[in-house]
């Protein structure tokens, strides 16, 4: 089976799934949608990890991935039970004091006379940041009124952005390609089909939900802005692939690679979102 029908059909399956997910699962706090969270970060910060320990020292992996499980399951605790979602930042912040501490007392560090802690310190806490903490945003958004629409708003935009960008890229991006050194293969049209999927659902969210999205001005402006985050986000992905010198990061998801390959763009469009819609609209 070619890669783009592979990827047809996650298009085709995955997204509804998720889009039906989150519109009829609100019970608790949407509580499935949480639990898929803190899979997904859990996944994510087993990739990560595999990608800096191509040439990086790191910390032990149950480690790290209990600490992501930590944050994450934190998040998912608040929501379920009505508690203040700071516990979560602060979650954060406990397993980013006890990475140091381990590395204070680890018989690895000591026997290096702590050469590569340093690196081990940075690695687990860049890991914690972007495969967990970041994806605490859509954790926050499941406390709000108006959390469905909000967040398949969310992700309606960041997959219209990731899906009119490879369709655009593939049909008219052949001789605009390039344009950035780490991906070569993103074109200058792909680019601009991402920002017209994301404004597009924008957009729509404004006609179709005019009471919540009351501005179609500002849902123009905030299709932009999670766009550029949702792109950004994809090229850092590929930033890391590449130092690590690999094509996906894991193989578990058809015709995308790695579950790093299908949420990078999320990760980064995430807290963008959160933060731009309070300011937008207030919403929370």
């Amino acid at each position: 089976m070619s890669k783009v029908i592979q990827r047809l059909l996650t298009f085709i399956v995955a997204i509804p799934l998720l889009v039906i997910l989150v519109w009829f699962g609100k019970w608790q706090n949407h509580l499935l949608l949480n639990i898929v969270v803190v899979m997904a970060a859990v996944l994510a910060a087993n990739e990560t990890q595999s990608l800096f320990k191509q040439n990086l020292a790191v910390q032990p992996r149950p480690l790290v991935l209990l600490l992501s499980f930590f944050v994450s399951a934190t998040g998912t605790f608040c929501t379920t039970f009505n508690f203040s979602l700071e516990y979560s930042t602060f979650a954060f912040v406990f397993a980013l004091a006890f990475i140091i501490t381990f590395e204070i007392f680890s018989k690895k560090a000591v026997e290096e006379q702590f050469a590569k802690s340093l690196t081990r310190i940075v690695t687990s806490s860049f890991t914690l940041l972007y495969s967990s903490f970041f994806l605490t945003f859509i954790q926050r958004m499941t406390i709000w009124q108006y959390s469905k629409e909000i967040i398949v708003i969310f992700l309606l935009m960041v997959f219209m952005c990731d899906s009119v960008a490879w369709l655009f890229g593939i049909t008219m991006g052949k001789g605009n390609r390039g344009i950035v050194k780490v991906s070569p293969n993103k074109s200058i049209v792909g680019f601009f089909g991402g920002f017209v999927g994301s404004i597009a659902i924008g957009v729509i969210a404004s006609f179709v939900f005019p009471s919540i999205f009351d501005s179609l001005s500002r849902m123009v402006l905030l299709g932009f802005l999670t766009a550029f985050a949702a792109i950004l986000g994809d090229l850092a992905e590929s930033v890391m692939k590449r130092s690590a010198q690999i094509k996906d990061s894991g193989n578990i998801i058809p015709g995308r690679g790695g579950i790093l390959d299908s949420i990078d763009s999320i990760l980064f469009a995430a807290p963008v979102f959160y933060i731009a819609i309070q300011f937008l609209f207030n919403l929370s």
